[in-house]
């Protein structure tokens, strides 16, 4: 195990380009873990000091999560990935990109993130959305077996209790997870969709969106986005994207059933290539940069809810002209319509408490990395004020995007498997060793 202390080569690598909370915490020493040994010592020395603890497979958590002021315990390292014929094997530290690459080689694929550079087992444990996942169903669904550190430094094959909650509620909570065992699905021909809709017709295209997508057949994985960029005199504009499992004619069908759309690109994929598309509005990876050398991180906050029902007019107007209202240079506003529905409806034996909403909604701020304390305190009163108007009609939090805000957040990320989920806690770790500020 490898030790970095603050000022020594490797830390300033370990900080985050853009925070989720306010405030950046920094640790006092990190642990570089490559093996399961490594994570015992990790977990005796953060005991034997009396230190808070935060694990890091991919750094990705929105309430920062990952994060703490005590040890940092980083799995970046943990890189296994064997491919079987049907399932695969992947380490703490292995990136959805990678083990996309890796699998497409193979014909096959795990419907599991959007962005290629998100740790493969945080996103899992949370429910893991995906590009096909309204065909193939959440990556916690693939969830068929986990090796685990316990509280006890015991090292195990998760047992079907714990096997039962890491799938979609175990991020952090019971155990450090150090590899995973996925199911594989078959590599599927896709059509890449991507198309502009002018701001003033956005309400009607998120109108009809909410209407047909939620209700299309699982081939069908469309979003929207709405952009405001840093430029307040650049008009706001949404964007239709996202990946239809069939060909470029059933992609157009899909089209025909929302407004009028410009810059139509249907791009036919198959293979590797099909494997390996993880892209957002803007056509890229959605990749985190990384944090200049001298630069104080910039500030990424995210409110989100699952909406069992359709949204009034009156509040999708009210939502996109909050959002384009009282602009200030230099400040990244948007929204993300995600479609439930499909596979994802389907329980699979897992903690995932979320399987009949419509639709998962996320709204967000960004401000950059020169932006002054009261910049960042005004961004984010901003997004609360703008949120709270649309709580009336949410009902419930996706645990992959946790709110450091968030009241009541066990139930609203757990719902009904939370009374079961904590009793797994106390029969793994009923000392509390596995704690953080949304922990179980």
């Amino acid at each position: 195990m490898k030790l970095i202390h603050p000022g020594e080569p490797g830390y300033q690598a370990r900080r985050k380009a853009f925070l989720g909370t306010l405030t950046e915490r920094l640790p006092a020493l990190i642990a570089c873990c490559a093996t399961e040994s490594d994570v015992v010592a990790a977990l005796d020395l953060a005991r034997a000091r009396g230190m808070p603890f935060a694990l890091r497979g991919g750094g990705h958590s929105f309430a920062d999560h990952s994060s703490t002021t005590g040890l940092l315990i980083d799995l970046s390292a943990m890189k296994t990935l064997v491919p079987g014929p049907e399932e695969v094997r992947a380490g703490a530290g292995v990136r959805v990109g990678e083990l996309a690459e890796s699998l497409a080689a193979h014909g096959r694929l795990v419907p599991c993130g959007w962005c290629q550079d998100v740790g493969v087992v945080g996103a899992v444990l949370g429910g893991g959305y995906g590009v096909l996942s309204r065909l193939y169903g959440l990556g916690a669904d693939h969830l068929l077996a986990a090796r685990v550190v316990l509280a006890d430094g015991r090292i195990t094959d998760a047992p079907e209790d714990l096997l039962w909650a890491l799938r979609g509620a175990g991020g952090g909570n019971f155990a450090v997870v150090t590899e995973v065992t996925l199911r594989t699905r078959p590599i599927v021909p896709i059509t890449v969709v991507q198309a502009i809709c002018p701001y003033t017709r956005a309400a009607d295209l998120v109108e009809a969106w909410q209407h047909h997508l939620p209700e299309a057949p699982g081939e069908v994985n469309l979003e929207i986005a709405v952009i405001c960029g840093d430029e307040p005199e650049e008009e706001p504009y949404a964007v239709l994207f996202g990946a239809v499992a069939g060909t470029e004619e059933q992609a157009r069908k899909v089209l025909a059933d929302l407004p009028p759309l410009e810059q139509v690109s249907l791009t036919p994929l198959d293979g590797p290539a099909a494997a390996r598309h993880h892209a957002y509005a803007d056509g890229g990876p959605g990749a985190v940069t990384d944090l200049p050398p001298g630069e104080r991180p910039g500030l990424r906050l995210n409110k989100s809810g699952f909406f069992p029902g359709r949204l009034p007019r009156a509040a999708i107007d009210d939502l996109l002209e909050r959002l384009a209202a009282d602009r200030v240079y230099g400040e990244i506003r948007d929204l993300e319509f995600v479609p439930w529905g499909g596979a994802i409806a389907r329980a699979n034996g897992g903690a995932f408490a979320h399987r009949t909403p419509r639709f998962l909604l996320k709204q967000s701020v960004q401000v950059g990395f020169r932006a002054t304390g009261e910049r960042r305190h005004e961004a984010h009163a901003w997004l609360c004020a703008s949120w709270a108007r649309l709580t009336p009609w949410t009902r419930g939090v996706y645990p992959n995007y946790p709110d450091a805000d968030l009241p009541g957040w066990p139930a609203a990320y757990h719902g009904e498997s939370l009374e079961r989920l904590r009793e797994v806690k106390a029969a793994y770790d009923p000392g509390g060793l596995f704690a953080f500020a949304q922990s179980l």
